[in-house]
């Protein structure tokens, strides 16, 4: 046989295994959810989720409740407050800094500003405090300085305006967009705050109302971007509201993290 043609025989034969064995050894890392804490809300649950990109990098996060959450929810107040509060731990595989943790929030009476927001909805507020310190915030008295103790503008969304009567114990002060549809003769469907306390962003508030959920939503809005971000982390870029026919779930999320390195208010500021 020719010398050439024995080679390229050999080589034909050899590469193609060669192929499958390097594939077979090889992993490809491909996106992955984690699942956090899950607690009863109304008639069904709800649980926090982090989804990872194929380099472990946090890509989405949010909260799934199932469709039965909506029905059974108290219809009274608490004695302390406007509304029922469940605290919810992150997956602890992941870090999804600046986030910390999530409280999701049942208000049967909604709050002010009447005529906009007093109606039935959720306050799903993701938080980058650890929640005992979330303990420190009466939003009374002396309390109050540091809720109004507000963020360098460069660290709030751009358009955002603080309006009056937004402090709340375990929270602080709820900051608006102006611009969204509830401020101009539309019904409030799902709108996005978001929250300081002692100087600091310290929560991004999406609100979602029960009426709208019970339209089955798939809703998607881009997320206004402050100039600045304190603390290194992932930021979303939009949040969405979806209704999962096939599990019978509402998912609601914060899409699009991506990477901002923090800049200290002293920097800002020169």
């Amino acid at each position: 046989m020719n010398r050439a043609l024995l080679v390229g025989t050999l080589l034909a034969t050899l590469l193609p295994a060669a192929g499958v064995a390097a594939t077979k050894g090889t992993k490809t890392a491909t996106p992955k959810t984690y699942v956090g804490e899950s607690k009863p809300v109304g008639n069904g649950t709800v649980r926090t989720w982090v989804t990872v990109d194929a380099k472990g990098n946090p890509s989405a996060m949010g909260v799934t409740f199932s469709e039965t959450t909506l029905l059974g929810l108290p219809m009274t107040l608490p004695k302390d407050d406007i509304g029922w509060e469940s605290d919810l731990a992150l997956p602890k595989e992941v870090k999804a800094t600046p986030f910390d943790h999530v409280a999701f929030y049942w208000n049967p009476k909604g709050h002010i500003p009447d005529g906009i927001y007093n109606v039935s909805h959720f306050d799903i507020h993701f938080f980058m405090v650890p929640e005992p310190q979330r303990a420190d915030i009466t939003a009374m008295d002396r309390n109050l300085v540091k809720c109004f103790k507000l963020p360098e503008p460069d660290y709030i969304p751009a358009g955002y305006i603080l309006p009056p009567q937004t402090e709340h114990r375990r929270m602080g002060v709820h900051w608006i967009d102006p611009t969204s549809h509830e401020f101009h003769g539309n019904d409030f469907t799902a709108s996005l705050l978001v929250g300081s306390y002692d100087g600091e962003v310290n929560f991004i508030e999406p609100m979602i109302t029960r009426a709208f959920l019970e339209t089955r939503p798939d809703f998607t809005a881009e997320i206004k971007q402050p100039a600045a971000y304190a603390k290194t982390g992932y930021y979303p870029m939009s949040y969405s509201v979806r209704f999962d026919p096939e599990k019978h779930e509402y998912v609601v999320s914060l899409d699009g993290l991506t990477f901002r390195e923090g800049r200290p208010q002293a920097l800002v500021r020169e």
